[in-house]
């Protein structure tokens, strides 16, 4: 039986119960509707549960009763009958299930800004996996470009994304699943889309040719601007929430206001900025707000300036950054700010992932929340790069988030890692999107590629990193330098790994489209490797570059089929343009 997340309580009994449903256990919204609307065998009961979303769920030899205090609990109820239903063909074990959630939020984030936009169809194809793992909450990070301003509309007016309404389309399509569609809107950092272009550069904080990044907060038409996205976007959406970013402003304390922040303090000039885009919303829209809590880590002396109703975003991707986690969520639990945890697909920076760094990330969150009083957890999926992986590769992260948010279990006991909520979460995987075909366990050993490399990377891997960086730039930041990578040594066992991996996958028998798509991912992880090869000596490396513009050329057309398929087809060009130039570079030589 895969009943996932796990719930908190199951208590087997004797017999089994065959519940007579065929078409409904396709869908779970259909399999809802049907269970609402009176179906065989299953019987809908009232009960004074504090918990909107708790749910009693008994199977006996006559029948099914699921109890609940309302339509939200009973719609967890159903959920847990369809998984059970649907991976039995109806066959189910007599049992007793009392659940309810752990923390009150549970959410996705995804990144629709820095090149993938998915279509509206392959967004709702994501919301049903979500409600199945019962999550109640998505985000859609925005920056710019990615949604029809009307403030704005010329920004927008040469391609497809999403429309008004589309996102209202989806907010409806949300709510009948019992999830929150939150506006997600950077509102300070991050800004580069906007300010890059000549009508907004003075908006920003920069010196000389420099293209900004953070807006200038002191400067009137700043708010004015950042009022004409909220007009734009925030009447769409039902939610009482939005989240307004301001993390990495990096241009906070420097350039034109430098001076400023030195009379007043950076962090206060940052909650300044805070407060006044929280009034904002707050009387025009109603809505509380979430922002990223970094640009406030290092001043706890400011957290009684965050606004009463905000909600601060803790985030942290890397083994450390988790390992810091503690003391932050102490201080805010002192202060008595609210707050979410928020861990990462860790796919960005990247393309498949970095899966046992992943599992780390979402285990900390899960068992930190539960432990100091966090609000919920906010699983990240971010688009560094152009977005070029697949979100296949999101699945088991998204999956392995839904069980610790809901039930983080036992605490991590120093040995196991929690490995049997890490294979519950593949089977689930498995089941749902890969017909039963042991896919995901495969998945995540390609995903672990990046631990054969001479060196480990922030956020990223050197297969990924170096095959965005121009054939003659070997050192990235002050993390590693090609030229002190040894020799291929270290990307020959990579390309031999993900090769073999990859054989093992084509044995399996499951959706065409998905296997097309995870043999682009081994392709281009393969290219950045045997490309780390050519910058390790490209004085030798003649023959090799030709090898890799025949590779190039056969990667690229099956890219771009693949990603108009599910997303808007602009955005594509912003990772396949570095194809194209490590493509010319290579034929430089």
């Amino acid at each position: 039986m895969i009943l996932y997340p796990v719930p908190r309580s199951l208590t087997p009994g004797e017999g089994e119960y065959f519940l007579p449903v065929k078409e409904e256990t396709g869908s779970l919204f259909a399999f809802w509707q049907s269970v609402r609307n009176g179906m065989d065998g299953v019987r809908l009961t009232r009960a004074p549960f504090a918990d909107p979303e708790e749910y009693r769920l008994i199977v006996s030899p006559g029948g099914v009763e699921i109890s609940a205090s309302g339509d939200e609990g009973f719609f967890r109820g159903a959920t847990t009958l369809w998984q059970m239903a649907r991976f039995s063909g109806g066959r189910l074990e007599c049992v007793s299930i009392q659940d309810k959630p752990e923390l009150k939020r549970r959410g996705y984030m995804l990144d629709i800004s820095r090149g993938r936009k998915p279509k509206v169809d392959t967004l709702k194809t994501m919301i049903d996996y979500l409600a199945a793992l019962k999550y109640n909450e998505l985000q859609l990070y925005m920056e710019g470009e990615c949604f029809k301003y009307e403030a704005y509309p010329e920004e927008t007016r040469d391609f497809d994304c999403l429309t008004p309404e589309d996102i209202r389309k989806l907010d409806a399509y949300c709510r009948e699943r019992f999830i929150d569609l939150v506006p997600n809107q950077n509102s300070f950092g991050h800004m580069y889309t906007w300010l890059r272009k000549p009508r907004f550069h003075h908006l920003g904080l920069y010196e000389g040719d420099e293209v900004p990044s953070t807006l200038n907060p002191i400067l009137p038409e700043s708010f004015d601007f950042m009022k004409n996205l909220y007009a734009s976007l925030l009447p769409n959406f039902s939610s009482g929430y939005v989240n307004i970013g301001l993390d990495e402003a990096y241009g906070l304390g420097k350039y034109q206001i430098e001076e400023y922040c030195r009379e007043k303090g950076k962090d206060i000039v940052f909650m300044e900025w805070l407060n006044k885009l929280n009034d904002h919303i707050r009387d025009t829209y109603g809505k509380k707000v979430m922002f990223w809590a970094d640009m406030i880590y290092n001043y706890p002396q400011s957290y009684h300036l965050v606004p009463r109703d905000a909600v601060a975003l803790e985030w942290g991707y890397e083994l450390i950054q988790s390992q810091r986690m503690t003391a932050h969520c102490i201080a805010y639990r002192d202060a008595g700010v609210r707050y979410y945890l928020c861990p990462s697909t860790n796919t960005h920076g990247c393309f498949t992932g970095r899966m046992d760094v992943t599992t780390f990330n979402i285990r900390t969150c899960g068992e930190l929340a539960k432990e100091y009083g966090a609000e919920g957890m906010l699983l990240t999926d971010w688009g560094d790069g152009g977005h070029p992986q697949s979100w296949l590769w999101s699945v088991n992260p998204i999956a392995l988030s839904g069980q610790y948010a809901w039930n983080s279990g036992a605490p991590q006991d120093g040995e196991s890692f929690k490995a049997d909520f890490i294979r519950q979460a593949e089977r689930f995987a498995d089941a749902y999107f890969f017909g039963g075909a042991p896919l995901s366990r495969l998945m995540y050993r390609m995903a672990n590629y990046y631990l054969l490399e001479p060196e480990r990377v922030h956020v990223c891997t050197m297969s990924f990193k170096e095959l965005t960086l121009p054939l003659n730039t070997t050192r990235y930041a002050h993390l590693f330098d090609m030229k002190d990578s040894g020799d291929d040594f270290y990307f020959d066992n990579v390309t031999a790994y993900v090769r073999k991996v990859m054989a093992d996958i084509e044995k399996l028998d499951f959706d065409e489209q998905y296997k097309r798509e995870i043999r682009l991912t081994a392709d281009l992880v393969v290219l950045g490797s045997e490309f780390c090869k050519v910058k390790l000596h490209p004085e030798a490396s003649r023959e090799k570059a030709k090898e890799l513009i025949s590779m190039i050329d056969a990667i690229l057309p099956e890219y771009l089929d693949q990603w108009n398929r599910r997303n808007y087809e602009r955005g594509a060009e912003k990772f396949a343009s570095i194809l194209s130039d490590r493509r010319r570079e290579l034929e430089e030589m």
